[in-house]
């Protein structure tokens, strides 16, 4: 993952099926022919705030700044149970806001970018 700044963004289901109509157009146009920015879609501006809790958002910034070399240590920096540490990682992997790497016989989390761009359209 080799990511500057990940964006997320807020659309409606109509607005997604559009989006995802437009990219298949594009990529059978040949007109994609690297990575998009990395997007996440929400629903709504509350699910921003499902997604991105204040231990989440402190959990990508330790990593992003210590670096972890495992789960378990990434916990006690955190001060936080193992259990619920992974819980977070695996949900924030699974939408793509970091990456665990196998090392050594342990995953190790990793986040390679700079910021989250939130952005929430004020049209209906």
């Amino acid at each position: 993952m080799k990511l500057k700044d990940v964006e997320i963004i807020v659309m409606s289901d109509e607005e997604y099926g559009e989006h995802l109509n437009k990219l298949f157009e594009r990529v059978s146009r040949g007109e994609i022919h690297e990575p998009e920015s990395h997007q996440i879609l929400a629903r709504t501006a509350e699910d921003i705030g499902k997604i991105l809790t204040r231990e989440r958002l402190r959990l990508l910034s330790v990593i992003r700044e210590k670096k972890p070399e495992s789960i378990s240590e990434l916990a006690r920096m955190l001060k936080r149970k193992e259990s619920n540490v992974h819980n977070d990682l695996t949900f924030l992997e699974g939408i793509g806001l970091l990456e665990l790497k196998e090392s050594k016989n342990r995953k190790a989390p990793v986040v390679d970018y700079d910021a989250l761009h939130i952005t929430v359209p004020l049209t209906a």
